[in-house]
């Protein structure tokens, strides 16, 4: 009787453990923070035509796409950046799915961009 009380109380204590492995979305944010900050580190946007100039897709909305771009140089370490990117992305959808976030689910287009005064950037059209 005694193994069985104590196999019910470690069932009960274990089972109410906090899970370690699901982070906060406090936590989600700030990982998501220091991956923006690697990513600004990383992104080169010299240029000295409008050829070199890229939109990268980063963030997931709620929705579904993208929550904006970055315009970059093709000087920036192109699957460097793409691998920050993915592991942005899945913090971000983790963070939606925790937090249940709601969106307005327009669709945010790629801006166009060129080359001006040496810097990639959206220009508008």
């Amino acid at each position: 009787m005694n193994k069985l009380i104590l196999l019910t109380f470690m069932l009960i204590f274990f089972s109410c453990e906090e899970d370690d492995n699901n982070p906060s979305p406090n936590d989600l944010l700030q990982q998501m923070e220091n991956i923006n900050e690697q990513i600004e580190a990383l992104v080169t946007t010299e240029c000295s035509d409008g050829s070199q100039c890229i939109a990268s897709p980063i963030g997931i909305k709620p929705c579904g796409g993208p929550t904006k771009f970055i315009v970059h140089s093709s000087a920036t370490d192109q699957e460097k950046l793409d691998g920050l990117i993915e592991q942005y992305n899945e913090l971000n959808a983790e963070y939606n799915t925790e937090t249940n976030a709601g969106s307005d689910c327009s669709v945010v287009t790629a801006p166009e961009f060129d080359c001006v005064s040496g810097t990639c950037q959206a220009v508008e059209s």
